[in-house]
């Protein structure tokens, strides 16, 4: 199809007349119409580029380039040029680019130093519909552009979801409606043996298979057409990209992954023809949902999940949840395979599941710290932060916390200005806290300015440390290789200063299991900012005390300096029950100050990107933070209760209107629960309802609902107990993790006399023997003689070479105590172990982790 012959087309003259009688007109329509491509050559063939650029917002990196490209070629004209666009790392405009086609980020950091945007003459903000927080702090920022500038015009450019609250927000501005051409998809419910959200290892590997004999389906019946996979996260599709490489007809297929942390080129194969006799499979994240467009899909499969990030602003702590995606974002993927010719969709979950999704995803304002946002408002001269005019507004508790977050930074003055420290943080393209740190080293620690900017670095990147599934026993003493007894912040500069130095950087990277696109990146972003701070007239010097280097880091993370509150345990000002995360080398260290790098929520409060702190250097953080760590910490339970509750609004499938959906199972009474055709009591203990779970009863339940997937979120609030004939396990924890455990564990109860309770082993001596008696890690088995419960079978260590299995009755305690043995016994098991050996090894590596992912 020629790009004239697009639906954006039929509706040029409208869409130019009403931008002619209105400042701002909104733009709808599905996928495929040609609006974010077609407009701004519309625009400019109607004039505006001639005073002004053309100005168009991208969510995502992959858009922004993908969309410059397109519109670069249609006119012929080279890039950097007429069209350009720019990102991070990357500025491909010059003083002839008309068309500017940017993240909104670079907006954002444009706008710093050109508030009302006078070098542009219209802006669109693409993908509106998306509600990031960026999104929304550029729709209130152009509102105050627009009463400033008459000339100025604005398009907000989205799908077809919600559009009348953007028309409502622009003082009902007209809407334009472009129908697009759309095919008919068929959707078909087929849920794997377990439901996809659990969370379970067992959840997922079922969701594999799933993928697999669809995808299996889809080539034996001949149909014709690219296959699309939405799945929730990096890891996932790379274990998809792994299970479907062991069938037979993997041949057949040229399978590429697509999510966010994707190289440039990487990225860009997705819009490649695949090779001849291959058809095209892409397994990628909720980027796919409206960000690119690629033709041929016909076949979509849909895993209805996503990662999305919740913010606590009382404890300043984040959680990464896995949660099933809203009715909009499963219509958006449907969608995807209708573009062409008909299609289909499969739903890998019920259809009930899907009629009891939310109809919108939660807004990112309302679930992500406003601390840069608050930020960047200060630097504008805005200081009535909680009567902006977002279009939701965020409540009056995030600001509060963002305000808090910065005055504890001491980025903002009394009149909530900024600071000294402030104006210089701005300097950096960076949340808050990570600027904080390069400020502090350059006024009061340069001599370690170069190893705070690649501190800061390795913070703004993900981590660049991988666990191929097979190979985690290889990849864990790979990392270990790199551990300092300072802390991982230290861990960090020599695994850079390894990587620099290496001849061949990939296959240092291949060897010590590391990202090589995270390292690069890693290395990118520090020497931008080392160019930022030489900029400033700051030398570059390195060398310092490694004492200067963590005062440095913790005068930013200071809400992350921790204070040890018993084995394994730590506070901070807001939080406690804080644990070290397996993942870092302070794993089950106990100094008794620490710093984090983040501190998040997964099955438990984890601290991640550790290093310790003596308090002489926690004093001079901040006087008298040591006396305030010791005070304990001051975040109620009634604030836990709410940040919970908020939590699981979009776990359970809250409406936006706050009412909660209807669900067709699991109804609560007074007495018990009805849940997957089975009765379980329900009695209070200590106030908190509990529920009697007869084992077998249990998985029967469990099983009825895999098949009817039936939402276990419905008792997924509750807490409860397991019943293994006269004895009891797991008394008291939630809902949630009995599920998850059940589904992860045999739970088969073990024989007194068979495993080896008493016994020690000496890895040097006997190391096949230890790893054959790995079998009976988390069997259960009676915790103690003459008691009613039972414990988990785990694995114990002396740090000295010497192991032994005992039972504990903490799921997690025995969760800790294993992993942290494994660890261990990675080191010292010999180097020519057999495959097998190594195998089961990394197998109970990986079960285990996945319980702190």
């Amino acid at each position: 199809m020629k790009p004239q012959e697009l639906p954006v087309y039929q509706q040029k003259k409208r869409i130019l007349d009403m931008l002619e009688q209105s400042q701002v007109i909104v733009v709808e329509s599905p996928t495929g119409s040609g609006k974010t491509t077609q407009l701004p050559i519309i625009l400019h063939e109607a004039g505006y580029s001639s005073h002004g650029m053309i100005g168009v917002t991208q969510p995502r990196r992959i858009a922004a380039l993908s969309v410059s490209e397109f519109i670069s070629k249609q006119l012929g004209t080279p890039m950097p040029g007429f069209v350009g666009y720019k990102m991070r790392f990357e500025d491909k405009t010059d003083s002839s680019t008309k068309i500017k086609i940017m993240t909104d980020g670079i907006l954002l950091q444009e706008m710093k130093l050109d508030p009302w945007l006078s070098k542009y003459s219209v802006l669109m903000v693409d993908e509106a519909h998306e509600r990031s927080l960026n999104i929304d702090f550029i729709l209130g920022l152009l509102k105050r552009v627009l009463a400033e500038r008459h000339d100025f015009k604005v398009i907000v450019s989205s799908a077809t979801i919600n559009t009348g609250l953007f028309s409502e927000y622009f003082d009902n501005c007209p809407v334009v409606s472009i129908d697009a051409i759309t095919y008919p998809v068929t959707v078909i419910y087929d849920p794997p043996a377990l439901p996809v959200s659990g969370g379970s290892l067992a959840a997922e590997e079922a969701l594999m298979e799933k993928i697999t004999q669809i995808t299996s389906r889809i080539l034996s019946d001949g149909r014709s057409g690219d296959i699309l996979v939405f799945l929730p996260g990096e890891r996932a599709i790379k274990n998809c990209i792994e299970r479907l490489s062991a069938e037979p007809w993997y041949r057949k297929l040229y399978i590429l992954p697509l999510y966010g942390r994707l190289g440039k080129e990487e990225q860009e194969r997705v819009f490649d023809m695949p090779p001849f006799g291959k058809r095209k499979m892409i397994i990628s994240t909720n980027i796919a949902e409206t960000s690119v467009t690629i033709n041929g899909i016909t076949s979509v499969l849909d895993s209805g999940l996503a990662k999305l990030n919740f913010y606590n602003p009382h404890t300043f702590t984040s959680s990464l949840v896995e949660v099933p995606v809203s009715k909009a974002s499963c219509n958006q993927r449907r969608g995807r395979a209708g573009r062409t010719r008909e299609g289909t969709c499969y739903r890998l979950y019920e259809r009930n599941d899907f009629e009891a999704r939310p109809q919108y995803t939660t807004e990112e304002i309302y679930r992500t710290d406003l601390s840069e946002v608050v930020l960047r408002m200060a630097e504008l001269g805005i200081t009535d932060f909680d009567q902006f005019d977002f279009i939701s507004s965020p409540g009056r508790e995030g600001i509060i916390g963002a305000v808090e977050t910065l005055n504890l930074l001491g980025a903002l003055g009394p009149d909530r200005s900024l600071s000294k420290i402030g104006e210089m943080m701005c300097l950096f393209p960076l949340p808050p806290r990570q600027s904080r740190i390069i400020v502090e080293a350059v006024l009061q620690y340069p001599s370690v300015v170069e190893e705070v900017l690649i501190a800061t670095a390795f913070l703004s990147a993900q981590s660049p440390f991988i666990l191929p599934q097979g190979k985690e026993m290889e990849a864990r003493k790979a990392h270990h290789g790199f551990r300092d007894s300072s802390g991982d912040f230290v861990s960090f500069l020599r695994i850079f200063r390894m990587h620099r130095m290496a001849k061949n950087r990939s296959k240092f990277c291949e060897i010590s299991y590391l990202d090589e696109r995270v390292m690069a990146e890693i290395s990118n972003i520090k020497d931008q900012l080392e160019m930022i701070v030489s900029d400033m007239g700051i030398p570059i010097l390195s060398g310092g005390s490694t004492d200067e280097y963590l005062s440095c880091i913790s005068a930013g993370m200071v809400q992350f300096v921790c204070i040890r509150d018993g084995k394994d345990s730590f506070r901070s000002l807001t939080a406690e029950r804080i644990q070290i995360h397996p993942g870092s080398c302070m794993y089950r260290e106990n100094p008794q100050y620490i710093v984090a790098g983040e501190i998040v929520r997964t099955s438990r409060m984890y601290a991640m990107s550790v290093s310790p702190l003596t308090k002489a250097q926690v004093e001079r953080i901040q006087p008298g933070l040591s006396q305030k760590l010791s005070g304990g910490y001051k975040a109620s339970k009634t604030v836990d209760q709410r940040s919970d509750a908020s939590l699981s609004t979009q776990r359970k499938g809250k409406k936006a209107g706050g009412k909660e959906t209807q669900r067709d199972s699991g109804k609560a009474e007074t007495e018990g629960v009805t849940f997957g055709g089975e009765f379980f009591a329900l009695s209070r203990v200590k106030g908190k309802k509990e529920l009697a779970l007869p084992l077998e009863q249990f998985r029967n339940a469990l099983k009825s609902v895999d098949t009817a997937n039936s939402h276990t979120a419905q008792i997924s609030g509750l807490r409860g107990k397991l019943i293994l004939g006269s004895h009891e396990l797991l008394a008291g924890e939630k809902m949630d993790l009995i599920i998850r455990i059940a589904t992860t564990f045999d739970l088969a109860k073990a024989d007194e006399k068979s495993w080896p309770r008493r016994e020690n082993f000496v890895c040097a001596e006997r190391p096949l023997e230890l790893i054959d008696n790995l079998k009976w890690l988390f069997h259960v088995a009676v915790a103690k003689q003459k008691s009613k419960e039972l414990g988990f079978i785990c694995l114990f260590h002396d740090g000295n070479g010497t192991y032994w299995f005992k039972c504990s009755r903490g799921f997690h305690t025995a969760l800790n105590e294993t992993i942290s043995s494994l660890e261990a016994l990675i080191d010292e098991l010999p180097g020519n172990l057999d495959d097998k050996s190594k195998n089961v090894v990394s197998d109970m590596y990986r079960k285990l982790n996945s319980f702190f992912a």
